[in-house]
């Protein structure tokens, strides 16, 4: 099978999934029932996934991509690092509100639901913060012109915006504008403080 059939079968599959999710939800997902709507051998989706855990994980890598391209345009249409944190995290939350696969996670609270999407970005968020980071850091030293905060600051200040966005996403407790202003706004805080150093 040359790479790009490869590909092919892997979106079909992930397509599948992604409209039984969209229809019953992900505790109706089945790897016997992703083959069925994707038209392939149940032992194809094994060979893709290994796993149910593992579909989940690619659902949430691609899904991740579409909230980074959100994220890289907010940022540049921006002219301030404050202003580029509040429009971009409000972009992936409103974007949140919308996904399928985030409102799975969301409302993954229940004994008898599923928790592959909430472990994925909470007890195994690592890879998925670790993409989203990088992507900020490089557009923070791209857009805007450099702060007071040293390179290991900048580091920590950027991972805890992201973390913070992902809580916001798995357990929203305000509307995206809010809490994109109240995340922006502790970002300026830091930045002013920095700044006032002698």
């Amino acid at each position: 099978m040359t790479a790009p059939e490869r590909i092919s079968v892997r979106e079909r599959l992930l397509d599948a999934a992604q409209d039984v999710i969209e229809g019953t939800g992900w505790s109706d997902v089945t790897m016997a029932g992703i083959a069925g709507v994707a038209g392939v051998s149940r032992q194809t989706v094994y060979n893709e996934f290994g796993t149910k855990h593992g579909l989940a994980e690619q659902l949430a890598h691609r899904e991740l991509r579409r909230f980074l391209e959100v994220v890289r345009v907010r940022m540049a249409s921006e002219t301030t690092l404050v202003q580029g944190i509040r429009s971009a995290c409000e972009g992936v939350l409103l974007l949140g509100e919308e996904s399928p696969l985030v409102r799975t996670i969301a409302g993954s609270s229940g004994p008898g639901d599923d928790h592959d999407f909430l472990q994925l970005l909470t007890t195994e968020s690592g890879e998925i913060a670790r993409a989203a980071v990088t992507v900020v850091h490089e557009a923070v030293a791209e857009l805007y012109p450099p702060t007071a905060l040293t390179g290991a600051e900048l580091g920590v200040a950027v991972e805890t915006v992201v973390r913070l966005v992902l809580s916001a996403l798995t357990r929203p407790s305000k509307p995206p504008s809010e809490a994109a202003s109240d995340i922006a706004w502790i970002v300026g805080l830091v930045l002013d403080g920095a700044a006032a150093r002698p």
